[in-house]
């Protein structure tokens, strides 16, 4: 297992440097954007799954959602979207054994609490959370097992609510902080085949960046609030291992930022 991220100035070299990731030997997918502290982050997991990787972007929300139903018709699922510097991104791949996505549009977090339960009735399961433009944009897909998401108005609170889903069978998937609160995504695992490392500066980051990819996890999510910086890490569990193939002597993990 390995992961990396890369980070760019511009919105042009971030796109190469995406082209060139995936032209690697080691296949990788990129699973995050983020813009932070004045440039372009990608964050990268190791293929080890038959999965193929794109992303589309626009200029306004009304154009992303033709594009996201034009990939949708390729075949592909959402599984991020981000607002950055003007531009509406989303991230596809067609790792989703069964097949199928969806996203919520919310003004609030109430609202976001609303379109939820609808798609949770319809039998689709959370899988990010992320605040755009104004907004909390919520993707799903029909993965197997149950979903949750935790709020608290602090970091702390956030670590005990990640505490409280984990003895629940949930892992914590990816963070998001937005309008004074902390969101925490989750995704029933009584493997328990995920982590998360609460860093005060970069260097202290890419150390436990190091440590987690030399234990076999990826990283597949990264926050930055501040002076805290936020890695969200995941494994295959031993329930799934059969369907992942390891990648020998990889030991890689790109510090640009």
């Amino acid at each position: 297992m390995a992961s990396l991220y890369i980070s760019s100035k511009t919105y042009a070299d971030f796109r190469e440097q995406i082209s060139e990731t995936w032209e690697l030997e080691a296949e990788y997918n990129l699973l995050d954007i983020e813009y932070i502290g004045g440039r372009w982050t990608g964050v990268f997991a190791d293929n080890d799954v038959d999965q193929v990787n794109a992303y589309s972007e626009a200029a306004d929300f009304a154009n992303l959602q033709s594009e996201i139903r034009e990939r949708w018709e390729e075949g592909y699922d959402i599984i991020d979207i981000e607002y950055i510097d003007d531009k509406w991104i989303a991230l596809f791949d067609n790792s989703s054994t069964l097949g199928g996505s969806a996203y919520d549009l919310s003004e609030d977090l109430d609202e976001l609490a609303e379109g939820t339960q609808e798609l949770w009735g319809k039998g689709y399961e959370l899988v990010n959370i992320e605040y755009a433009d104004g907004n909390w944009v919520s993707i799903f897909n029909n993965s197997l097992g149950n979903s949750a998401y935790s709020t608290r108005d602090s970091l702390t609170g956030l670590q005990e609510a990640i505490e409280i889903r984990w003895e629940e069978g949930f892992d914590l998937v990816g963070v998001e902080y937005a309008e004074e609160t902390w969101v925490g995504v989750f995704k029933e695992d009584f493997y328990h085949s995920s982590g998360y490392s609460i860093s005060t500066n970069r260097k202290e980051f890419n150390q436990e960046l190091a440590e987690f990819t030399e234990a076999g996890y990826d990283l597949v999510d990264f926050e930055r609030i501040d002076d805290q910086w936020i890695g969200v890490y995941e494994k295959p569990n031993s329930l799934l291992s059969e369907t992942y193939e390891s990648l020998e002597g990889v030991d890689f993990f790109s510090a640009l930022i």
